[in-house]
Order: C-alpha cells, then sequence, then structure tokens
C-alpha cells in the first residue's frame, strides 16, 4: 500500500487527487507481471477552465469511477505493456489512472547499473529514457526523446509534425529488495502540433510513499474472475476521440436561456447549502452560455443595475464574465467597472473580477489603469491589486506584456509616497508572482515602516524559489515586530514547508515571545500536519511543552484529531 498524491494540468483542466495507492502481484512469468491496481481517494477536485468544482453528484460519480480495481500487465522489464479496465469505466477516470501507472514505471533488465537507457511507452506514445544512480538506492529518470506519438491509428513515428519535449523527471527511491519505497515525478510536456496550431502542455506531479507491504493470497485468481468484465488496450494506445472544446458547455447548459439563469439567481433559497449550490449551477450554466454565444455577455450590465438584484447575484454574473475570459466578456466587466448606476460594492467586484480573467485583453489592462487613478480610494486599491493578477494570467500568452505590468507597479512602489500606498503596490506585485519582482520586494524589508515590511511578507507567499523561503525565514527568525513575523507565517502557508521553512517555524515555535505568532504557526502546522510528518512533531512537542495553555490545547486538538491533507501550496491565492 502506497500513499499517492497527483495533480494534472492540461487544455484547461486541472485534476488534483490523494489517497491510496494498492498495489498486487497476481502472477509473475518469465516474460510478463499481471498486477492488480486500486486507488483508495480521498480528495479528488477537477477545474474545468477555471469554472470551479465538480458538482456533487458528479465527484461521487467521478470518486466512484476511481476507486474501481483495474489490472496491468507489464514485461519482465518493469515496463507497462497493457491495461485492463471494467467495461464502463469513466474515460476522463480511466486516462488519470492510466498517467499514474505511466508515471511510476521504473524499467530496467536484471540489477540497476550506473546508468542506462530503455525505450518505454506512456499515455502520450513512446521515448527513450535515461536513468542515473544519484545514491545507494536512488535513481534519476529523464525522458530523452519521444519516437512516436498515440493516435488513433496506433503509435505514429515523429519525423516532423507533432514536435514533442518534455522537461523535469523522476526520482525513485528503492528498498534493498528492489521494491518501490518513494517516488518524485514533475514533467512538462510540450506537444507543438505544427505551424498554425496552439501548442498544448501537459504538467504532471506525482508523489509516492510506501507505506506497508503485506500478503494477499486471495489475488491469484482476481484477474481470472473479472477477465470477461475487462477492457484492455495497450498503454499508449489513443483513448477517445479529439474532444469538442465546447462539448462540456453545451452539456452544462442544455436547452437554458440567460432570461432562466437569471430567474434562479433572483430566487436563492434560504439555505446556506441549498443557496451555495443553486449559485454555483447558475454560475456554471451563465459561464457556458458566454462560452457558447459570447454576445449575450452585452446585456450583463444593464441587468446588473436592476433593483432587485441582489448582491450574491451580480457578484455571480460578475465571476461568470470573468471565468469566461471572451472579449465580449471582459468588455462588459470593463464597461460594469464605470458605471456609476451600479453601487460602489458591484463595482469593485466587477474591477476583482476584470483582474482575475484567465485571458486578459488590452482593453481590460487600460481600464484597470485608468481605475488606479480613481479618487474613490476602495476602487483604487482593488483595481491596483486587480494589475497584480492580470500581469500573472499576461504571463501565458503576452510575456512582454506581462512584465512590463511588473516594471510599472515596481516603478509606482518607488515613487509612492506613503506606506500605506507602497503596502498596496506589494500586494499587488505579490499578485504576479513574478521571479523579476523579488528585487522590489527585497529592497522593502529594509523599510523602517511595519505595514511595508508586513506587506513585503505576504508579497512572497507565490514568489518562486529558494530566496523567497530564505527571507521569509530570516524576517521570521528576526524581524523585531511581531506584526512582520505573522506575516512570514501567513505567506508560509502557500509554499511547501520542507526542506527550508519548516525548521525555522519550529525554531521560531520554540523561541517566538508573541503568543500571536506561535498561535499561526500552530494552525498552519495543524493545516499540513497531515502530508508533513516533521509538521505533526512540532505539534506533539507544543502540545507538551507550549507555555500559553490556550496555545497548547490547540496544538492537543490538532495531535488528536484524524489528519486530512493540507491544500496544495503551489497555487497561492491572490490578494483582492
Amino acid at each position: 500500500m502506497t500513499a499517492v498524491s497527483f495533480e494534472q494540468q492540461n487544455s484547461g483542466m486541472r485534476f488534483a487527487l490523494q489517497g491510496e495507492w494498492d498495489v498486487g502481484i497476481v502472477s509473475a512469468k518469465d516474460d510478463a507481471v499481471l498486477v492488480r491496481v486500486q486507488l483508495k481517494p480521498t480528495t479528488f477536485t477537477v477545474d474545468v477552465e477555471g469554472q470551479g468544482p465538480l458538482a456533487p453528484e458528479a465527484r461521487e460519480a467521478m470518486m466512484a469511477a476511481l476507486s474501481l480495481p483495474f489490472f496491468e500487465t507489464r514485461d519482465a522489464r518493469g515496463a507497462v505493456l497493457l491495461t485492463h479496465f471494467e467495461q464502463g469505466v469513466d474515460e476522463l477516470a480511466r486516462g488519470l489512472l492510466r498517467s499514474v501507472v505511466a508515471s511510476s514505471q521504473f524499467v530496467v533488465d536484471g540489477a540497476p547499473p550506473e546508468q542506462w537507457r530503455t525505450e518505454e511507452q506512456d499515455t502520450s506514445g513512446q521515448y527513450v529514457a535515461r536513468y542515473e544512480r544519484v545514491e545507494a538506492r536512488r535513481y534519476q529518470k529523464h525522458k530523452e526523446v519521444y519516437t512516436a506519438a498515440a493516435t488513433p491509428e496506433g503509435l505514429q513515428p515523429l519525423t516532423g509534425a507533432p514536435r514533442m519535449s518534455v522537461t523535469g523527471g523522476a526520482t525513485f527511491e528503492l528498498t534493498e529488495d528492489a521494491w518501490l519505497q518513494s517516488l518524485q515525478v514533475r514533467e512538462r510536456l510540450t506537444v507543438d502540433p505544427g505551424e498554425g496550431l496552439p501548442r498544448i502542455t501537459n504538467t504532471t506531479e506525482l508523489t509516492l510513499k510506501l507505506l506497508e507491504r503485506r500478503l494477499e493470497p486471495g489475488l491469484v485468481d482476481a484477474f481470472t474472475a473479472r477477465a470477461a468484465f475487462l477492457n484492455t488496450s495497450a498503454l499508449a494506445s489513443f483513448q477517445g476521440q479529439a474532444a469538442d472544446p465546447l462539448a462540456h458547455h453545451r452539456q452544462v447548459l442544455g436547452s437554458r436561456r440567460l432570461e432562466d439563469i437569471l430567474a434562479d439567481l433572483r430566487a436563492l433559497p434560504g439555505d446556506e447549502k441549498a443557496r451555495d449550490e443553486a449559485r454555483t449551477r447558475a454560475l456554471e450554466q451563465l459561464r457556458a452560455l458566454l462560452m457558447l454565444r459570447p454576445g449575450e455577455a452585452a446585456r450583463i450590465p444593464a441587468l446588473l443595475r436592476a433593483k432587485d438584484l441582489s448582491a450574491l447575484a451580480a457578484s455571480s454574473m460578475l465571476g461568470a464574465l470573468s471565468a469566461a475570459s471572451t472579449p465580449e466578456s471582459l468588455r462588459a466587466l470593463a464597461s460594469a467597472t464605470g458605471d456609476t448606476a451600479l453601487t460602489a460594492d458591484v463595482r469593485m467586484d466587477a474591477v476583482s473580477a476584470l483582474g482575475m480573467a484567465q485571458s486578459p485583453i488590452r482593453e481590460g489592462v487600460e481600464t484597470l489603469r485608468q481605475l488606479v487613478r480613481s479618487e474613490d480610494p476602495r476602487l483604487r486599491g482593488t483595481a491596483t491589486l486587480a494589475l497584480g493578477n492580470a500581469a500573472l494570467h499576461l504571463s501565458g500568452t503576452d510575456a512582454r506584456g506581462s512584465e512590463a505590468l511588473v516594471q510599472e507597479l515596481a516603478n509606482d512602489y518607488r515613487g509612492a509616497r506613503d506606506a500605506e500606498a507602497r503596502a498596496l503596490l506589494l500586494r499587488s506585485l505579490g499578485n504576479t508572482r513574478a521571479p523579476t519582482a523579488l528585487g522590489t520586494i527585497t529592497d522593502a524589508l529594509r523599510s523602517d515602516s511595519v505595514r511595508v515590511r508586513e506587506a513585503a511578507m505576504v508579497a512572497l507567499r507565490g514568489i518562486p524559489g529558494p530566496d523567497a523561503d530564505r527571507l521569509l525565514a530570516e524576517r521570521l527568525m528576526n524581524d523585531p515586530v511581531s506584526e512582520v513575523r505573522r506575516g512570514a507565517v501567513f505567506a508560509c502557508g502557500f509554499r511547501p514547508l520542507e526542506p527550508l521553512l519548516l525548521p525555522m517555524l519550529g525554531q521560531a515555535l520554540r523561541e517566538d515571545a508573541s503568543d500571536g505568532v506561535r498561535s499561526d504557526i500552530i494552525q498552519l502546522l495543524g493545516q499540513h500536519r497531515g502530508t508533513t510528518p516533521g509538521a505533526l512533531a512540532l505539534l506533539r512537542w507544543a502540545s507538551q511543552n507550549e507555555r500559553h495553555p490556550e496555545i497548547r490545547r490547540m496544538a492537543i486538538t490538532y495531535v488528536e484529531a484524524p489528519t486530512t491533507p493540507a491544500p496544495s501550496p503551489s497555487t497561492p491565492r491572490p490578494i483582492r
């Protein structure tokens, strides 16, 4: 039994799951090994083009499909040749499980040498892999080159287009008897279909960690008992036809019109749970409508002026415009930001939604620039933060435009006249997640203003790289003001705690004089106790040694409560 954490992002879809990965050997012959696999998911999320979580019934169905046992056939080297799934298993669930199987292959003929190359397959095609021993039982694997692609006609040699390239790799750690002890995979596959077609990227992160090994005599007949009900396919076989990018939106929308969705938003239930479900459903349908009929977006600014429209309904409409991110939707948002007939709260929501759009347009960015100079301080502040979000989302399609926005915010920081304005601009720079923002943030840490230094800490939450970790650790240990140290703890919550941050959090937990700082650390460790072993060890220490009784009781509660996976630290939320 192995703990599994898997995340994949491709074609506007992001999947994340965690749980237990049971792998059992059914039979082993000279030329083939038959294995039964079962995922026991504890969490599963899917985000379709920024649309948000699945409806509860859809999520339950997907969890059930992911939980069904399946089989795989490997050759004597460990390369996966075939997968065997129950008939009717959801295609998406099958694809995710096949991706985990493909990413976890360790292929070697006999005892592992210092270096070797193999030819393997995954769900995208066939490739040459290079393995290298880095420690006694630790090996690194890199995919050097793809030689064939999986197509509806089978494996096709790569002689021109498409071009497939991969970065990153995998690190395997084996037990003394060559069983998988742990695995860490981080890979990014880029497919360039050829001139005139957009590039496709597929990012995969997988972590496996051995929990236990046991004998299961019942596996001997497991495949025979289910063979008649299984569909068999090669690992590199093409699964399904090319998807219609709008098919999902057609399914969500059905025959509904804008008037129907608006009526639902005006009649949201009073019960909180029912209201949230109805609002989410309406938002999904409205976004689908805007994707399928972009011109409908132009009607929404006028609808927002209706006196009987609640703030929650207005927020849903603005969120749908932002999620659709069509040029028509973003123009409608820009129009709403300047509509003085709307309440200030609705206009601020429109500004924030404009900044959160996944595909910014020049008109939207220019609208935000104008609002930064607004006389209304709330609109001005919201627009400043939204510019940082816009820079982040521009980075995928317009790197120069994104970097220009980052530089513009940095220049504005240097020209700001007071600490309040500088703190706001630092938070906006944090929203960009741009490595080039680190210099401005570092400079801000030299400020005499507590507010500026605290904002600099918060801004570091999404800046990539170890330099940001080191700055957080240094301020957590040395800043004389507790508010700044608490800002550092807050930022740590959005970043991987190991290897650098966790020791510093432990030292602060033992030594910091501020009850607030230590309380924040306990809460952060409590959120990560299920995924970071060192976090639970620190909580156990605090449950016995923390000097403040309330904080000690908090640590005891976390130690005694069942562990749940912490949220992924890889995607820090923007400051709005």
